[in-house]
């Protein structure tokens, strides 16, 4: 099975090298064990400035694959190659560089992604570059001031507080998929906070809960509060699991 990650990571790199625009290809991290795991997937990130190919270009371009599909916003590639899903995700260099220097952009993304855009870079595998641009990048994660971490954790503890607020307006009026919503919300913004105090980027949404459990610096009662929060349980009600995340949060308050 690897050898055929490696052959066709290979050969799309090969591929995405020869455009102009293309800065950088990586390799990201296996999460699935194989082809039967649904988590399974050759995850190529390639990062780029100017203009990409057009996808009748990148279409003709990755002919060898099947099922071949394209964001109607031209950020991803789809296909398949032997049986194995291809995902191509095209990042632009230049906005990226600017959140990582906290020029602009930086919160934007993490309400949506939290810190994953940057364990990506961190544990991805290099299979072309054609300057030093990621090496640069990736050095500039690796040596992130405690100052930072800080601002992260204040940003992702005022998402907790305000994803709360939906929780708690959620069991008052009854509104279950407003709750729904927030609880999701809620769960991601916790488990962001929790990385940020630790110092360190979060992992794939695929693999979040077993990394979350394994941080050396969490709140009080916190596997068993969140594990309470997530439980399906018709005893556990709007009010009672609003109550837990409250409680939840005001532990992370009282974190250093």
């Amino acid at each position: 099975m690897m050898q055929k990650v490696e052959k066709w990571s290979t050969r799309v790199a090969e591929i995405l090298s020869q455009w102009p625009s293309i800065e950088a290809v990586t390799l990201g991290e296996q999460v699935g064990k194989d082809l039967y795991d649904p988590h399974f997937f050759i995850s190529i990130d390639a990062y780029y400035s100017g203009v990409l190919p057009s996808p009748e270009e990148r279409f003709e371009s990755f002919s060898f694959g099947g099922g071949f599909d394209f964001s109607p916003f031209g950020t991803k590639d789809r296909f398949l190659v032997e049986e194995l899903p291809v995902r191509i995700e095209y990042i632009q260099k230049d906005p990226l560089a600017s959140r990582i220097q906290g020029k602009e952009g930086l919160f934007s993304v993490l309400r949506e992604n939290g810190t994953y855009p940057f364990y990506r870079i961190l544990h991805s595998r290099i299979l072309y570059s054609r300057s030093q641009w990621f090496e640069q990048i990736r050095s500039q994660l690796e040596s992130m001031p405690a100052s930072f971490f800080s601002s992260l954790r204040a940003f992702f503890i005022s998402r907790l507080e305000h994803h709360l607020n939906d929780l708690e307006a959620a069991s008052i009026r009854g509104d279950t998929l407003l709750f729904l919503v927030a609880s999701g919300n809620f769960v991601r913004a916790l488990c962001s906070a929790a990385f940020a105090v630790n110092r360190t980027f979060e992992p794939s949404l695929r693999v979040l809960q077993q990394e979350v459990w394994k941080l050396p610096v969490l709140p009080e009662a916190f596997h068993a509060r969140l594990e309470n929060f997530l439980r399906i349980d018709p005893e556990l009600t709007m009010q009672r699991k609003t109550e837990i995340a409250s409680l939840l949060v005001k532990s992370f308050l009282h974190l250093v």
